[in-house]
């Protein structure tokens, strides 16, 4: 009875120690504690205040290239001119596409900026991402366009028909031209040329028959030719003696 009693009791020892090994090996797999995980996202940056000048009536503006994490860059740009005039002109936008260099520009055109005064901000662009706007630029001034009036628009039409009359008058020949340069040469001098001389027909003259000549002189008749006696110095038979 008492072996029976300490089998079993060595049996229940066994199988405690047992479970109490696999509980402990179990807990070396198991971290305690608690850890911090950073993630920095990518933020849009404010756009760099650009520089403008003067190109004939235009205007250039310029600014360096952004990106939005290392070796990626903005896709565009959104450019606008404001007015510092007094009262001040709307607003003039364009958005440009990055040209993948270092710098990018834009040209506003005379028609855009003509008679006003302005200055230049930009914000850069990424998708439908967008960064702060730049600072402002200097201002520029640029005069007011003459425009062409009416009557001048109206002769610079006209313009080319004169050039076609006159071009076509110069390649008239030039024996058509002579004598209109000769009778307008005799009137600005005021001297007519001279009177032709003309002369009545005579009485009983139909208009057909040609007048007499001035200068010529009508043909005389020659008297008959006298009879000459013959050598025998008689007369002839139908004379009388």
């Amino acid at each position: 009875m008492r072996k029976r009693l300490g089998y079993l009791l060595v049996a229940t020892v066994v199988g405690g120690l047992g479970v109490a090994g696999t509980m402990a090996a179990e807990a070396e797999w198991v971290i305690s504690g608690s850890g911090q995980v950073k993630m920095r996202a990518p933020s849009m940056p404010r756009g760099t205040t650009p520089s403008v000048a003067k190109q004939s009536s235009a205007a250039v503006v310029s600014w360096s290239a952004q990106e939005l994490v290392p070796d990626v860059r903005m896709d565009h740009y959104v450019v606008t001119a404001h007015s510092a005039d007094a009262p001040a002109r709307p607003s003039i936008s364009r958005t440009v596409a990055a040209s993948g260099g270092a710098t990018e520009s834009v040209t506003l055109g005379a028609d855009d900026v003509a008679g006003g005064r302005w200055y230049w901000t930009i914000v850069p662009r990424f998708a439908l991402w967008a960064g702060d706007e730049s600072g402002k630029s200097a201002e520029l001034n640029f005069p007011a366009t003459a425009k062409a009036s009416p009557a001048a628009t109206q002769a610079a039409r006209a313009a080319p028909t004169a050039t076609a009359a006159t071009a076509a008058t110069a390649a008239a020949p030039a024996e058509a031209a002579a004598p209109a340069a000769t009778t307008e040469a005799a009137v600005v001098s005021g001297t007519m040329p001279a009177a032709v001389p003309r002369t009545s027909p005579a009485p009983g003259s139909t208009p057909g028959d040609s007048p007499p000549s001035s200068t010529g002189t009508a043909p005389s008749e020659q008297p008959p030719k006298p009879v000459e006696p013959s050598a025998s110095d008689s007369a002839p038979a139908d004379i009388p003696e």
